[in-house]
């Protein structure tokens, strides 16, 4: 039996780049809400919030992912942390559609000025070996080397936070509290693999830099990364439709601010493996890479890997 199980880190951001979209739409962020045993997600207008960081991701992303069916000898176990409670879930005999990503959410009390954690789920499977390398694949043949192709993830947002809920996240305005849509971007992107997929991992220098292609282009140099290697170092700028932002996957966010997914990190999802259909801007020469840190520092949790049994 095949076992793999691999967590996350936490905080999130998106929107519009500095580039054109392709109508190209081939990958769907299916939310699910078993597990939202305490309500968090109970307003129609705090899903919406949700769906619109989803749509982001999914109008950047064209990968072609097959189909996880479970039947006929062949069995997949997802495993995930219950968003409500902490506890590790294990869903026996579970499927995945092709092109999807399903990705549990929910919402409980978490320690200190943690607003999130998420990332990736893990599983455990038995069955013919074809029906194991779908799933350790999905159809991207570098995967998980070169390439990122998981079944989906889960996702815990903080219920004690004071969260602002943008009815309309394509606009931004003045507003008090946390953006929730800028943090279910961040969360989003460590369930796609930032800071936690094992391309990620292949592409961060002993010097604690990131070493992917894209990313360096676009930046000037290798982005420096945090002392976790989950997230870039705090204060790390980008564009965002040719304007310099704080970078949505570093590790903290503010009150009152809004953080959209930068072009820096856009590039990085493009070297960890998805097909990404814009086109990331590099940094002007002599803009000031690092700023200061921001108030609300965000919780993290690195993956971890159990052998096969």
């Amino acid at each position: 039996m095949d076992t793999f199980i691999k967590k996350g880190t936490v905080l999130a951001t998106t929107v519009a780049l500095a580039c054109s979209i392709s109508a190209v739409q081939a990958l769907t962020l299916k939310f699910d809400y078993t597990y939202d045993t305490n309500g968090f997600f109970s307003s129609s207008a705090r899903r919406s919030v949700l769906n619109a960081a989803g749509h982001y991701f999914e109008s950047i992303l064209s990968d072609d992912l097959t189909a996880i069916t479970s039947g006929n000898g062949n069995h997949f176990t997802a495993r995930f942390t219950n968003p409500s409670t902490g506890a590790t879930i294990a869903k026996s005999n579970f499927s995945v559609e092709a092109d999807t990503l399903t990705i549990f959410v929910g919402g409980r009390n978490l320690p200190g000025s943690t607003l999130g954690k998420g990332g990736p789920g893990g599983y455990s499977a038995s069955g013919s070996s074809s029906f194991l390398d779908n799933i350790r694949t999905r159809g991207e043949a570098g995967a998980p080397n070169t390439d990122f192709a998981p079944w989906g993830g889960a996702i815990t947002f903080n219920a004690s936070t004071n969260w602002y809920f943008d009815p309309d996240p394509s606009t931004d305005e003045s507003f008090t509290g946390i953006d929730f849509y800028s943090v279910a971007l961040h969360e989003l992107g460590h369930v796609l693999g930032i800071g936690t997929a094992g391309s990620w991992d292949n592409l961060v220098g002993s010097d604690g830099t990131f070493l992917g292609a894209r990313a360096t282009a676009v930046y000037g140099s290798h982005p420096r990364l945090d002392s976790h290697h989950s997230h870039w170092a705090n204060g790390t700028m980008s564009l965002v439709a040719g304007i310099l932002q704080e970078a949505a996957m570093d590790p903290s966010i503010g009150s009152g601010k809004r953080k959209r997914f930068t072009d820096l990190d856009v590039a990085a999802l493009d070297d960890i493996g998805w097909d990404v259909n814009v086109t990331p801007v590099p940094l002007p020469p002599a803009v000031w890479l690092f700023g200061s840190g921001i108030a609300m520092l965000l919780g993290w949790e690195r993956k971890r890997r159990v052998a096969a049994s």
